[in-house]
């Protein structure tokens, strides 16, 4: 696995900007802070991760089935009882597969299984402190862990 390095820098009251070492840059900022949109919380940047890195995985594990249209949607679900941590995570596969093409689903769904048992850093990382669960078109749950 690789190293990374994020620099993370106060552009203004709750108000930052994250920069890696290739030029990017994202704001974070709290939700209800008006004076500071557009800007991502660190939670929501936690979500993208975790479909940033699903959708990476699965362009390298499906490569043979048309998934140009593939949506993922990372959603965060907190009751009280977790006591200001995320208690699941639910990372939702969007596609529509071919009518009757029962091999492009096992390919869609051994490539999600895939991200998630072995390949997306994100997602192994945040299985050891968070529920994380991959549901696949169809809407059956492909995985849970954590």
């Amino acid at each position: 696995m690789a190293d990374y390095r994020i620099e993370t820098v106060r552009t203004g009251e709750r108000d930052w900007t994250a920069r890696n070492d290739r030029g990017a840059e994202v704001r974070i900022a709290a939700a209800d802070d008006p004076g500071a949109q557009p800007s991502f919380t660190p939670v929501e940047l936690l979500l993208a991760a975790l479909g940033g890195c699903g959708g990476l995985v699965v362009d390298r594990t499906a490569r043979s089935v048309e998934h140009d249209a593939l949506r993922i949607v990372v959603e965060s679900v907190s009751r009280p009882e977790d006591d200001g941590r995320v208690g699941t995570v639910r990372v939702s596969y969007e596609l529509a597969l071919p009518e009757g093409d029962r091999s492009a689903a096992e390919t869609l769904e051994r490539a999600i299984r895939l991200t998630h048992e072995k390949y997306c850093t994100v997602s192994r990382t945040v299985e050891h402190g968070a529920r994380v669960e991959a549901i696949g078109p169809d809407g059956t749950m492909l995985f849970m862990g954590g």
